[in-house]
């Protein structure tokens, strides 16, 4: 059986964190989409490296999923430090899963401190 969306959504986002971006984005399909847009993986890889080198402390806590069919909903805590200060900011996004790989991405979160990108 294929894993559900949290799963692979939860795969994603530890592989990330262990600095392991082959695993993670494996979980990603060849040609998907970003917030509308559409991308490879070598896309994806381009925005983790980008999000790693400006915080390399990048920590992402799901607090609630709700999944309904190849999607799931996720509520998160983000923290790290972005220009050498800490930040917590929250986000929300919808994560589409077809044959457990990623196939569509969409998400919203506060702005980082400080005008941060």
């Amino acid at each position: 059986m294929t894993e559900g969306p949290a799963a692979v959504v939860r795969a994603i986002i530890a592989a990330r964190e262990d600095n392991d971006l082959d695993a993670g984005l494996r979980r990603i399909a060849p040609d998907s989409l970003d917030q509308g847009r559409r991308v490879s993986r070598e896309d994806w890889r381009r925005k983790w490296e980008h999000m790693l080198t400006d915080s390399p402390d990048l920590e992402v806590v799901t607090e609630h999923s709700v999944e309904n069919g190849e999607w799931v909903a996720n509520r998160y805590t983000i923290r790290g430090t972005h220009t050498g200060e800490r930040f917590e900011i929250h986000g929300m996004d919808m994560v589409r899963v077809r044959d457990g790989q990623l196939v569509e991405h969409w998400v919203f979160a506060e702005p980082l401190p400080n005008g941060g990108s």
